[in-house]
């Protein structure tokens, strides 16, 4: 099946785009040098389209295999491997050629594809359920078993910890941290609460650091923490 010469990804830059069952022997990928590789996807005509097609190839054997033990449809190789080809475009002039040029884009497109996961995953899970214990007082039961002198400890700790989450955050901060806490993405945060993946960053980055300082300042430090919680 022929798709069409050019597509549009995600972050909307335009790249070629390949047959979907154009085979590749991959002695093209294999006998490019770097420059060779900056050279053939910076131009046009049959060489370039000639280069994303050995390009892909390498791409999708990559991400084939990074995902193999997790059960995914092909098709979400073929996507990945699509989108890295238009990051790499947009990065061309990024590669400063630490490493092999096919072991750049393949990290390009590991993280593409660990991020697609992360997404289906958390796709159909409620935002309200996960962050469901922002919005209520925080109860924190005893662990059996516990010394007097480490129960002391930690009552005093979750108590400052209570004090900083319950008075100290505001909503949205206090929402963003429970949501990170929980390993929900910033990308999934970020469109729940309709604002920037920069935006949750800097709310979860204040809250943790709001947090540290009235913690600190209630004479509880990372030692006390640790020992409480160990």
């Amino acid at each position: 099946m022929d798709l069409p010469l050019a597509t549009t990804g995600r972050t909307g830059a335009r790249v070629r785009r390949v047959s979907a069952q154009a085979p590749s022997s991959g002695a093209g990928a294999r006998s490019r040098s770097n420059d060779d590789w900056i050279r053939s996807l910076s131009g046009d005509g049959p060489a370039t389209d000639s280069a994303y097609s050995d390009l892909r190839a390498v791409i999708l054997r990559g991400v084939r295999r990074v995902l193999a033990s997790r059960g995914v449809p092909d098709s979400l190789c073929e996507d990945v491997a699509q989108e890295a080809l238009v990051r790499v475009r947009e990065r061309l002039a990024d590669f400063r050629g630490d490493s092999y040029f096919t072991t750049w884009t393949l990290s390009i497109a590991t993280r593409l594809a660990f991020d697609e996961l992360r997404h289906k995953r958390w796709k159909d899970v409620s935002f309200e359920a996960v962050t469901a214990d922002a919005k209520t007082p925080l109860v924190f039961e005893s662990a059996a078993g516990m010394s007097q002198e480490r129960m002391i400890a930690r009552q005093r700790v979750l108590g400052g910890l209570r004090q900083v989450l319950e008075n100290e955050l505001t909503d949205r901060q206090r929402i963003a941290l429970v949501a990170e806490l929980k390993g929900m993405p910033h990308a999934e945060i970020a469109t729940s609460l309709g604002v920037t993946r920069n935006a949750v960053y800097k709310l979860t980055h204040d809250a943790r650091k709001r947090v540290q300082a009235q913690l600190q300042a209630a004479g509880i430090s990372v030692h006390d923490v640790l020992w409480a919680f160990e």
